[in-house]
């Protein structure tokens, strides 16, 4: 998807009332789910954890990437399944490390996976993955939020 095709989206947001426990309320467009962490490190397993939310954010734009450019080019791509984890090993550099896998059908030729593996390389998430973001932070503080 390339940037020139974005339109405007109201920002993600994610709520935490401050009653306990580390679920949060997420709203991402039409769209409003939990996330949490594992029951281990405190949550109650309720969601996908901000690492899984990520690995969601590199499969999902892998396979539209995959989607759209296959499209443009006419070419009879069918299923596209992308699964990714997400590990840390921290005498590794960079310690973060995700895993993808593709899986791709139709009757496509062997230069056409290919170029479909190349092109998966270049979708925006992994670019921004592999580049890394600046993050610009603002923080104001309202007493009266108190939660609730």
């Amino acid at each position: 998807m390339s940037d020139e095709a974005r339109t405007a989206r109201p920002p993600v947001s994610v709520e935490d009332r401050g009653l306990g426990g580390l679920q949060m309320l997420v709203t991402a467009g039409a769209a409003r789910f939990v996330a949490d962490e594992d029951v281990a490190l405190g949550g109650l397993d309720l969601g996908p954890n901000p690492h899984e939310l990520v690995a969601a954010g590199l499969g999902a734009c892998t396979t539209m990437t995959l989607r759209l450019y296959a499209q443009r080019k006419g070419w009879p791509l069918g299923r596209v399944d992308v699964s990714v984890t997400w590990e840390r090993q921290a005498a590794a550099t960079p310690p973060d490390r995700f895993h993808r896998r593709i899986v791709i059908g139709g009757a496509l030729d062997a230069e056409q996976v290919t170029r479909l593996l190349e092109i998966a390389e270049k979708c925006p998430v992994h670019r921004l993955l592999t580049a890394g973001a600046a993050i610009d932070t603002a923080m104001t503080h309202d007493p009266a939020a108190s939660g609730g």
